[in-house]
């Protein structure tokens, strides 16, 4: 399976362009965090992560964690220095509704959203964008 795909990547990138941002949502279990200790290393997905943030996009953790939990997760984050701007809302509007334009998950096409995000970020640092 190729991990590229240029039509999600050409989507992205006209966001990009559109608004010179993003909003980058991930998950925290076996997205950012190796729930079944399984030994997984999440360091690339996490590098992804800061690269985001350091280009000015608007980081969102969607998580079903809740309470002591979600507490738990948060100083872990800021622990790990993995940035997070907002946690399980819209960024747009007042709704339950998620809004972003990529969205990191274990559940959701992890590879192929790396893959495609790593490409755009990798392009807007090397100014080919």
């Amino acid at each position: 399976m190729d991990l590229f795909d240029f039509n999600f990547y050409q989507r992205l990138r006209e966001d990009y362009l559109q608004h010179k941002s993003l909003f980058v949502a991930f998950d925290y279990d076996n997205t950012v965090f190796d729930y079944h200790n399984q030994g997984i290393n999440y360091d690339k997905i996490i590098t992804l992560l800061r690269t985001c943030k350091a280009l000015g996009f608007t980081m969102i953790l969607f998580t079903g964690n809740e309470g002591k939990k979600l507490e738990v997760i948060k100083a872990d984050l800021k622990k790990r220095k993995i940035p997070f701007d907002l946690i399980n809302k819209n960024p747009l509007m007042p709704t339950r509704k998620p809004c972003y334009n990529i969205l990191l998950d274990d559940r959701a096409g992890l590879k192929e959203a790396y893959y495609n995000l790593k490409k755009l970020t990798d392009d807007i640092r090397n100014k080919d964008i």
